[in-house]
């Protein structure tokens, strides 16, 4: 039987998942496979060229210059990996008669693919997301025909013209349901696939994320914070949603992982990192409402997203991201507020409002607390003294 060319897998699968279109899933991709793709990736050059244009414009969102990208077999073993992965929650899996062990064959398959070496370094680091950037919006489209006779069911595939002719006369109904990331890859099956997977793309983990998914280690990302332009772009990125509620989701979620970080032993540099970041986004919170006629006048997003009647509504680690600059002060005070807020008066008098209205509706305790357990991390500087 005649083995699949790799340009037929980044035609069908790679093209659609960077550009966002329609992907096919077909039999699970063996590892020799794919090491035979990869001394195959030159003749593919109409292919490599689409996914490498189609990253370059995802980039350009993120940086002012994008650095050329060329599809390696790191990229290429990710991409199978996934592949794989979306193969075990496919309809036709079950018709292929796959059996318990055959399945847990094709999750080991799947592991060794996206088991590629962690990377720190910028270039692999973008382009690896420009790959996986779509991964938590992948979705299968389900539709349900019925007709004046029956009902017929398809699972991720348009149904026939037959089915859906004459929609009044055989009174023919068309009922769509999109089944999701939780449903396609927070499942038992591929779980550790997806974890793993997202381990190797830690921009993609900082810049979305689903319900389902495993949540950040800190430990694995918190270099890309000490790359500026990054840092930006993730922190603009973070905030760029609509209400009060929205905007404080994302940051929320990075706020909870770092609740978890401090729990463990992490460096205290990377500690030190992570809290000026957040801190960061508190300040562009405050520099939103820069525009307002009364700058001394409450923060609505504060007052929206801390109101007493929505606590037990508060996403996980908003309590902490909005806690922690006061937190600091008691702590390390020169990473309570960004630097040179002073030069900015209209932000230092909107950051001195979300200060003071956040240490009265979460109140000093609060405050307090993280305080104690920011302590345990955070050493100060000793100053030599002359005698």
């Amino acid at each position: 039987m005649a083995q699949p060319h790799v340009r037929v897998f980044l035609e069908r699968f790679v093209v659609p998942l960077v550009t966002g279109g329609e992907i096919h899933v077909g039999a699970p991709i063996p590892v020799a496979d794919v090491e035979r793709w990869e001394t195959e990736l030159d003749s593919a050059t109409v292919e490599l060229v689409a996914v490498d244009e189609a990253r370059t414009n995802i980039l350009s969102t993120l940086v002012v210059s994008p650095p050329s990208l060329v599809l390696g077999a790191d990229e290429l073993a990710l991409a199978a990996g996934l592949h794989n992965a979306l193969f075990l929650v496919h309809p036709r899996a079950d018709q292929w008669s796959v059996s318990d062990r055959q399945r847990r064959r094709i999750v080991d398959n799947a592991l060794t693919l996206v088991s590629q070496p962690l990377t720190h370094e910028r270039k692999r680091v973008m382009a690896r997301h420009a790959l996986l950037y779509n991964l938590f919006h992948l979705q299968r489209r389900d539709t349900t025909v019925s007709w004046w006779t029956g009902r017929a069911r398809f699972q991720g595939q348009v149904p026939s013209k037959r089915l859906t002719a004459w929609k009044g006369v055989r009174r023919v109904r068309e009922e769509h349901v999109d089944v999701g990331f939780d449903e396609l890859l927070a499942v038992t099956d591929t779980q550790a696939i997806t974890a793993t997977l997202l381990r190797r793309t830690p921009l993609t983990q900082l810049l979305d994320s689903q319900p389902g998914a495993p949540p950040l280690h800190w430990e694995d990302a918190v270099f890309v914070l000490r790359d500026g332009e990054l840092a930006r772009a993730v922190s603009y990125h973070l905030v760029s949603g609509g209400g009060p509620v929205e905007q404080v989701k994302e940051p929320s979620r990075l706020a909870a992982a770092f609740e978890q970080m401090l729990e463990r032993t992490p460096d205290e540099a990377d500690v030190r990192a992570v809290a000026a970041f957040l801190v960061h986004i508190c300040a562009l919170f405050a520099l939103a409402e820069t525009h307002q006629r009364e700058l001394n006048a409450k923060s609505p997003l504060i007052s929206t997203v801390l109101a007493a009647e929505t606590a037990g509504q508060r996403p996980r680690g908003l309590t902490t991201l909005l806690a922690l600059p006061g937190a600091l002060a008691l702590v390390d005070p020169r990473l309570a507020q960004p630097p040179g807020m002073a030069a900015l008066p209209a932000l230092a008098a909107r950051w001195s409002v979300h200060r003071t209205q956040t240490a009265e509706l979460l109140s000093e305790a609060v405050i307090d607390a993280l305080a104690q357990r920011l302590r345990r991390h955070l050493k100060l500087p000793t100053h030599a003294v002359a005698i």
